[in-house]
């Protein structure tokens, strides 16, 4: 533990290192200030010059120090912004070297963010008040005092990571008593239990236990050493319409350790226990006796807290149970969440307010964790450190401030404050076209080409088989070599007998008769009109004679034969030459039209007579009458779905 004397010296060290920042923080702004007074005494002065020359000033010089008492906008103090530009050369000195590639390919914009800057570490010293919430009441509203110190550093303008100790003592007391014996209670450090006779103080020679057989009311002294990292989340750094934070919002998280000892004040300056004290209260059960309670215990204690509270004996790591003089440390592993302000004083000092609750899983910190009828009690200890801190930022010369201090949006708006780029570039070249052949005229190796005529990439005219005659005046632009002696004064040459080799290919091309006689017809199953797979074949057969080059202009006429009587197999027999239809041209790619979907009454074979009902046994022969056939039709049509029921079913 620190002593208190090592404490206080290092307080005032630390206070005199803080003025000394401070100081030469507030020197370097008076520097600054006049800096900036002068130069717009020597701007004033120029422009007074310039008027009387005659010359004609287009913009007001602007103060660049804040609150001079000029018309117009002035920068706060805390507004300003000290360091280089990203676009500024000097920038560079801001940057740690394995980042300095980075910043020099920015500079010369082939890459698009600039590096991050060196950034200040935060050092700071923290008191405040230490309370702790368990099965024990805290003594009044600041029940004790911690004092702690912290160091941090930014991971980016929202994360930055923090290292913090603390030591500190808080006092709890009840005014309530629990009635039972305590011996049922099971809490060793007051039913005499020898073990703890070790960890307590002598009277007259001899060690003692309090053992207590009645009422008790319980307090505790606990003296708190703990050691946390922590994650920090700033919450307003980012600002659209101002530069700087005058204040910082944070959010804390993390985990730690803490090592502590309780000790209660349950024996009097002669070892006895405070047994007449505790039997002689009443009204322990009424509200508006807690004051006086509270009174009349604190009068009848001695307040030297020499007994040791129940402990943990499980050697939890290395710090569990560990002896100090005569009394345990327990060591716990704690996580913590808290939120905090800031204000910023100058660029390297700022004072901070913060509120943080620690998780223990322990329900020793107020030494007792028993219930009045002998239970252990629901929730485990918990205890808060709210404290006020002094920080102050360290780093070098060419630092930054701590970067939950700084706007990501400086770069951007910068960026857009700046002229457009990009004056080290060098000028954009003349792309004029003279001739409009689509080559710029620095490309150009033909500067007057005709309009009319395709040019290559250099824009020179297109004589593509070579034959002296431009493309867009040859009549045959791809004259075959060994004819080229033999061209027309168009360009044109031809080889011997070709127009009867060209005839005959156009004859080849001309369309033949229509021949159906060899085309095959579609069966279905009863009550169908789904074409089953095993007719691919067939319809395959179709397509061909349809899609070759021969039968361009023939017409089929796709024949439904009409099974039976009556508008139910009309509209049945439409259907089934209409699906073939579809699958012909959307599976095998037949001009739509070339088909015309039609029906006719048919021949009946084997006995058929139409769908009038389910039948079974129906063999070949009355699978004929559920046919589609193919027939020539050149004059064709098609035709209208019958009137009548939806009929069949789509089945295959």
């Amino acid at each position: 533990m620190l002593k208190s004397r090592f404490l206080l010296i290092s307080l005032i060290f630390f206070l005199i290192g803080g003025i000394t920042v401070f100081a030469q923080d507030a020197d370097a702004d008076k520097a600054a200030k006049k800096a900036a007074k002068e130069a717009k005494k020597a701007a004033k002065k120029a422009e007074k010059e310039a008027k009387k020359a005659g010359q004609e000033v287009d913009e007001a010089v602007s103060d660049d120090g804040a609150g001079d008492g000029d018309d117009g906008f002035n920068i706060k103090r805390h507004d300003e912004y000290p360091y280089p530009s990203v676009r500024d050369r000097e920038y560079i000195d801001y940057v740690r070297p394995k980042k300095k590639d980075q910043q020099d390919a920015f500079i010369e914009r082939k890459y698009t963010h600039p590096a991050p800057p060196k950034s200040q570490w935060e050092l700071g010293i923290d008191l405040g008040a230490l309370h702790v919430s368990g099965d024990v009441k805290a003594r009044g509203l600041v029940p004790g005092f911690g004092i702690g110190g912290h160091l941090r550093k930014s991971f980016g303008y929202l994360f930055s990571v923090r290292g913090s100790f603390m030591t500190g003592t808080s006092f709890g007391e009840d005014w309530q008593a629990k009635t039972r014996p305590v011996e049922d209670t099971y809490n060793p450090a007051l039913n005499g239990n020898r073990a703890y006779d070790e960890f307590n103080s002598e009277f007259g020679g001899t060690t003692i236990t309090p053992n207590y057989n009645g009422s008790v009311y319980h307090n505790y002294k606990i003296r708190i050493n703990e050691l946390t990292l922590s994650g920090v989340v700033n919450l307003n750094n980012i600002k659209f319409h101002k530069r700087r934070n005058l204040f910082a919002w944070y959010g804390i998280f993390g985990l730690g350790g803490l090592i502590y000892n309780t000790t209660m004040d349950q024996l009097d300056g002669d070892g006895n226990e405070y047994t007449d004290l505790y039997n002689g209260i009443d009204g322990y059960f009424q509200e508006e006796n807690s004051r006086s309670i509270r009174d009349e215990l604190r009068d009848g204690r001695d307040g030297t807290y020499e007994s040791q509270a129940e402990a943990h004996f499980d050697d939890y790591w290395i710090f569990g149970s560990t002896r100090d003089g005569n009394h345990v440390w327990n060591y716990r592993p704690t996580a913590h969440v808290g939120l905090g302000t800031a204000i910023k004083v100058s660029r390297r000092i700022n004072i901070g307010l913060e509120s943080k609750v620690t998780y223990t899983n322990d329900d020793l910190l107020d030494g007792d964790r028993w219930t009045e009828w002998g239970a252990l009690s629901r929730d485990y200890d918990t205890y808060v450190f709210t404290n006020a801190s002094l920080n102050i930022n360290l780093g070098g010369k060419n630092t930054v401030e701590p970067l939950w201090w700084m706007n990501p949006l400086d770069y951007s708006y910068d960026e857009l404050d700046n002229a457009p780029c990009c004056d080290d570039l060098p000028p954009i070249p003349d792309l004029t076209d003279s001739d409009g052949d689509g080559v710029p005229d620095m490309f150009d190796d033909e500067a007057d080409s005709r309009k009319d005529c395709p040019v290559n990439t250099r824009g020179v005219m297109l004589d593509t088989d070579g034959d002296g005659i431009l493309d867009c005046d040859d009549c045959q632009p791809l004259t075959p070599k060994h004819l080229i002696d033999k061209i027309n004064d168009c360009g044109e040459a031809l080889e011997e007998n070709c127009c009867d080799e060209l005839r005959d290919r156009i004859e080849a091309l001309e369309p033949g008769p229509c021949d159906d006689s060899m085309l095959p017809n579609i069966l279905f199953k009863e009550n169908c009109y789904g074409v089953n797979d095993n007719f691919r074949p067939q319809l395959q057969t179709v397509a061909n004679y349809l899609n070759d080059s021969k039968n361009s202009k023939v017409s089929l006429c796709v024949v439904g034969n009409v099974d039976g009587t009556g508008a139910y197999n009309e509209v049945l027999a439409w259907k089934r030459a209409n699906e073939v239809k579809n699958i012909l041209v959307t599976e095998f790619g037949v001009n739509p039209n070339q088909l015309k979907v039609q029906i006719q009454q048919g021949a009946i074979y084997g006995g058929g007579g139409g769908f009038g009902g389910k039948k079974k046994g129906i063999g070949a022969e009355q699978a004929l009458n559920r046919r589609v056939d193919f027939k020539c039709c050149d004059d064709g049509y098609d035709m209208a779905r019958p009137n009548g029921p939806d009929a069949g079913r789509k089945c295959k």
